[in-house]
């Protein structure tokens, strides 16, 4: 086993975060097909509300969801903590659960804000299986409200590469975790030692109107579709990552107005510093977000024509 692979990803998910002091303002939102999801707002100064999106079994409460949280309401932003549909109690039972093709409910989070807060412009944050989602969306794949600008952090835009890592070797302790976590969430009735593979083939993609788990990635997968994105987008990758493939990032038709960076080291939401950034910790994530919304701030504010 190679443990660099695995440093950055682990390190960052042990070591203690900060989180906010506020849940913040709840917001249900009811979506198109009848479901709900639960998002949280915290109100800024800015003429900007960035929404953030958590990974695979995540939620609101995510070490990185809530660091960057913290990270961009210093910056005087009102940001709002979302959590996908079938994750927060508040929201209710859901009909379908969320995959990594819901473009359409990103979108619907956009629109919402887009009443509550209209003087406000709209930056989406993706997560991990969140980033495809944004990207889905930006792509015209699903959902009709754009954000924007957008940053995607270690998305998996080949969705069948990711899932066929994730079964092999050390990478089981990370599908594991998905795969028992689903089944705790959805009650699924499958064997706690099944990988997330046969999770999406038996569970994921039936229930979303899929005939097959490779149906499902076939389809949902972003990166056949990112040369159609047409807002400002900061998109995050690194070489290590342990279980989305860098290649599929340097192979995927990016726009000019796309900015990709493939760290050479960073593992999967890790990014650790050797030494302490310019907020007294060694989270190398935490300066990338914020160096990516000040990017993307200065491009969405860059005169047209």
């Amino acid at each position: 086993m190679n443990v660099s692979v695995h440093f950055h990803t682990l390190l960052a998910h042990f070591l203690p975060s900060p989180i906010l002091t506020a849940k913040g303002e709840r917001h249900l939102i009811r979506l198109d097909d009848g479901d709900q999801i639960a998002g949280y707002l915290h109100a800024g100064t800015s003429d900007y509300v960035v929404s953030l999106f958590h990974g695979l079994t995540g939620d609101s409460d995510a070490d990185y969801m809530q660091r960057t949280a913290i990270l961009y309401l210093a910056k005087g932003h009102s940001v709002f903590l979302v959590n996908h549909r079938g994750v927060d109690p508040a929201a209710g039972p859901t009909k379908e659960p969320y995959h990594s093709g819901r473009g359409e409910d990103i979108s619907q989070v956009i629109g919402y804000l887009r009443k509550l807060m209209p003087s406000k412009k709209q930056i989406a944050v993706g997560f991990s299986m969140s980033g495809n989602m944004v990207l889905f969306l930006l792509a015209g794949r699903k959902g009709t409200e754009l954000p924007d600008g957008a940053i995607t952090v270690n998305a998996p835009i080949n969705l069948q590469a990711c899932s066929i890592l994730l079964g092999q070797g050390f990478n089981r302790v990370y599908d594991l975790r998905f795969v028992r976590r689903l089944i705790s969430r959805y009650e699924i009735k499958l064997s706690r030692w099944s990988k997330l593979i046969e999770v999406d083939d038996k569970f994921t993609a039936p229930l979303s109107g899929f005939k097959s788990g490779q149906e499902y990635y076939d389809i949902c997968s972003s990166k056949p579709h990112v040369q159609n994105i047409q807002v400002p987008t900061q998109v995050m990758a690194a070489e290590d990552d342990p279980f989305i493939p860098a290649q599929d990032y340097r192979e995927a038709a990016w726009p000019a107005n796309v900015e990709v960076k493939i760290h050479p080291r960073g593992g999967h939401l890790g990014y650790m510093l050797a030494n302490k950034n310019e907020f007294g910790n060694r989270r190398g994530l935490d300066s990338h977000m914020v160096e990516n919304l000040d990017k993307l701030i200065r491009k969405i504010e860059v005169p047209k024509g």
